[in-house]
């Protein structure tokens, strides 16, 4: 009988302070220039990208409501304030201490249903709207769902109504995604959970579990460690600001559970564990493309994954795995490849053939930054400071925050996200929360409340168009 295959090593906290024991963080950076730097570096970014428009002369018309954001100013004080606000006190002066303290099953039930409490009390500052507005928006899911009768046809004719044909074609986000994700809104309205209620109730009750596979991912990977310390930081993420009653929320949490049952996969300690593990993974990944052609890019997060690990042993049946999904909707009559052509084309016909390039290629980051809050700002500072050093720590958080950061590059470089990206990109933005585990330890209470700050500040400001 054959023995068990060693179980991988995974890429640890080590140090890279001489004289810490192996597994210890690095808890103090005494020279905190890099992150004044890179906030400043955003702030400027982020003037120029808001005032766009009015550099005409080098960009044009940047085709955006309010450039480089998807939004509206609409000041705001509604009843949902009080209860983010409070949430928003609790976790910045209490959240690092439970971080340490409760069990590992306590601290993922309890971040859970924090954020999921973050999340909707930022949605309920404009009232009830907040949760249902969103999805009653002209280019939603909802506007199509009476449209279709027979859904045994729905996929073999899928591809047909993508191009734009007037009244025959899909809406924009219908036709903007495989069918995957209009049939789960026509699931839920055939079961009687139909409508923009039950559907923000259940996209905010799937994406807010996004940060828990976070958590997880991290500790399978041996970094529970960090995973502790930014656990706060994803409870109080400024993204929930749009994944909250959006599609693109789903969109984030299955990919990202997708890479928690991978990282397990990696860390199996038999081949026949691994391999059975890594087909599911291969499955839940292969179910986020088609739901979103965009996170075939999750690809980055999942090399960073096998590569946290030092192991590929999961890669072939994850591949296959994934490629059983693709293979069910082409049998049924969709095929993936397809659908990314014909999207493109009907990408270009629109509104985004007229988005410059030149303007958007550069404003998307500045969004991120916009979107990731100064705390994620200040890590990415700390983090580029470190490669300059070469002092970077390859343990599973940061190589995770790199494969996420790759993959905004590729996706920014298609120019097939011009505008937009504060939700689209969320599947990724996640990925660099973990960069604030490297902050200096003395400052992370205020980094903490920076966050929530400015999340409260954009929710209140702002609303949002998807």
């Amino acid at each position: 009988m054959s023995s068990p295959a060693p179980r991988p090593t995974p890429a640890g906290p080590a140090s890279a302070e001489p004289g810490l024991p192996p597994g210890q963080i690095d808890l103090t950076h005494p020279d905190r220039r890099p992150e004044w730097i890179a906030l400043a570096v955003a702030a400027g970014a982020l003037l120029l990208a808001f005032t766009g428009e009015e550099w005409g002369r080098w960009w044009g018309d940047v085709h955006a409501w309010l450039e480089p954001i998807s939004a509206f100013l609409n000041p705001t004080i509604g009843p949902g304030l009080p209860l983010a606000a409070g949430v928003a006190l609790l976790v910045t002066t209490q959240g690092a201490t439970w971080a340490q303290r409760l069990s590992w099953r306590q601290l993922l039930l309890t971040s859970w249903l924090t954020g999921l409490v973050w999340s909707v009390g930022l949605a309920l500052i404009r009232g009830w709207s907040g949760i249902t507005k969103p999805l009653t928006n002209d280019h939603e899911y909802l506007v199509d769902v009476p449209r279709v009768d027979d859904l045994t046809t729905l996929i073999p004719t899928f591809l047909d109504r993508v191009d734009i044909r007037g009244d025959e074609q899909w809406i924009t986000h219908v036709a903007g995604h495989p069918p995957l994700t209009f049939l789960s809104f026509l699931w839920l309205d055939r079961i009687g959970l139909g409508g923009p209620v039950w559907g923000g109730v259940v996209i905010t009750a799937l994406g807010s579990t996004a940060i828990v596979a976070v958590l997880v991912t991290l500790r399978i990977l041996g970094d529970e460690q960090r995973a502790r310390v930014l656990a706060p930081f994803l409870v109080l993420t400024p993204l929930v600001a749009w994944s909250v009653v959006s599609a693109d929320g789903v969109f984030m949490a299955v990919a990202a559970w997708g890479l928690a049952v991978l990282a397990a996969a990696a860390m199996a300690p038999t081949w026949p564990r691994a391999a059975i593990l890594g087909a599911g993974a291969g499955v839940v990944l292969g179910i986020g493309i088609n739901l979103s052609y965009g996170l075939l890019l999750v690809g980055t997060l999942a090399l960073a994954v096998l590569a946290a690990a030092r192991t590929v042993r999961p890669l072939l049946p994850a591949v296959l795995g994934a490629l059983v999904v693709v293979g069910v909707f082409a049998a049924l009559g969709f095929w993936w490849l397809e659908g990314q052509e014909r999207l493109v084309n009907r990408y270009y016909m629109g509104i985004a053939r007229n988005r410059p390039y030149s303007y958007w290629i550069w404003a998307n980051l500045a969004v991120v930054c916009f979107c990731v809050g100064p705390a994620v700002v200040a890590a990415v500072g700390r983090a580029v400071a470190q490669v300059r050093a070469s002092a970077v720590q390859w343990s599973a958080a940061w190589l995770l925050a790199l494969g996420g950061a790759a993959a905004i590059v590729v996706a920014d470089l298609s120019g097939l996200s011009k505008s937009e990206v504060e939700r689209i990109w969320l599947p990724f933005m996640l990925w660099l929360v973990p960069l604030v585990a490297w902050l200096d330890v003395h400052d992370r209470r205020r980094w903490l409340a920076a966050q929530a700050g400015w999340t409260l500040l954009i929710s209140s400001v702002l609303r949002f168009t998807w």
